[in-house]
């Protein structure tokens, strides 16, 4: 059983934690509105060099982006690592994927290989804000504040187009 088999399956006592629903476009702008708030809380870290915090809310901004862009195509997730393990398989990779997914999968070709790794790198950093000791430096929150902003911008475009708009 892989990854993604456990996060639908779920594995031993732990219950399922990506969950298919029927798309929800609404559920998705709510959280890409948080993920600009996100975005918005992280610049005022990153510009009074708060960068620990900076990356932490770049982070979720990412994170609830990648919540949208699920919910885009009719999933819910109840983890992090089980969110970031979709996102990949189902807007990055383009494998395993059912025919309800197929239109969406197109309009998502944009979101490259370099957002699974944004993402990722911006998780580590955020692990390491969070838990560590160590100096942030300006130069990584920045990073992840960059990445985090061309993020959102892209699962927005996403939504505009699953409205019709885009």
């Amino acid at each position: 059983m892989d990854k993604l088999d456990k996060c639908f399956q779920g594995f031993g006592s732990i219950p399922p934690r990506l969950i298919k629903k029927k798309p929800d476009i609404s559920v998705a702008e709510d959280h890409l509105e948080k993920a600009n708030r996100n975005l918005f809380a992280a610049k005022l870290m990153n510009d009074n060099k708060f960068f620990d915090w900076a990356i932490t809310c770049g982070y979720y901004a990412m994170y609830h982006a990648t919540m949208a862009s699920l919910w885009l195509i009719g999933l819910e997730a109840r983890s992090h690592e089980c969110a970031i393990s979709a996102f990949e398989i189902f807007y990055v990779k383009e494998q395993k994927v059912g025919k309800e997914y197929l239109d969406y999968l197109k309009k998502a070709k944009t979101l490259n290989r370099k957002y699974a790794g944004s993402l990722e790198y911006a998780k580590t950093q955020r692990i390491k804000a969070s838990y560590g000791l160590g100096e942030i430096t300006s130069q990584e929150s920045s990073k992840v504040l960059s990445d985090a902003r061309e993020f959102v911008a892209t699962v927005g475009q996403l939504a505009l187009e699953a409205k019709g708009l885009g």
